[in-house]
């Protein structure tokens, strides 16, 4: 099961006429430890806890996690040189959400639905055949060096992003 970050739970909430509105709203989504709910009202939305009022004219409802950085890993396989190996690349990011209310505005942005995917778009430029077999530590520098400055522009609404490191493990052969 893949864990899903930052928004944890979102729940589009049906108006009161509607029939399962009313079992809807019995059983609302509860925020754990380190998370905070976002009630959506019509174009705003407010973090925390709200009063009934405002409960009740929400029209959506997100469970935003607000853990302190978080471990999002992202991979690639990179081809070595003149060898039908790869390396097993793993790149790791720490992320805190700063903004849990920009975070649900951005809900339906590439950068917030699938941040994963997001962040592994610079990976898919890594260049393949570069390195021999045996040079996996070189490899891990090289892309350290590579990734380091781009790091610094992913930008993520309502999420801190910062570089975490570079792991290479020992080239091994694809399965066809």
């Amino acid at each position: 099961m893949r864990s899903r970050y930052p928004i944890v739970r979102h729940r589009e909430l049906r108006p009161f006429f509607r029939y399962d509105a009313l079992r809807q709203r019995r059983r609302p989504l509860a925020a754990g430890r380190d998370e905070t709910l976002v009630y959506r009202i019509g174009a705003q939305c407010t973090a925390g806890d709200v009063d009934a009022v405002t409960a009740r004219r929400a029209t959506a409802v997100s469970v935003v996690d607000l853990r302190p950085n978080v471990i999002v890993a992202v991979g690639r396989d990179v081809a070595a040189a003149g060898h039908v190996l790869d390396f097993p690349v793993t790149v790791t990011f720490a992320c805190t959400v700063v903004d849990p209310v920009a975070v649900v505005h951005a809900r339906h942005t590439e950068a917030v639905g699938d941040m994963e995917h997001f962040l592994a778009q610079d990976l898919v430029s890594l260049p393949d055949g570069v390195h021999p077999p045996g040079e996996g530590e070189e490899l891990r520098r090289a892309v350290t060096a590579w990734l380091r400055p781009r790091a610094a522009e992913y930008w993520i609404p309502g999420v801190d992003v910062v570089f975490a490191g570079v792991d290479v493990g020992p080239a091994y052969m694809q399965e066809a």
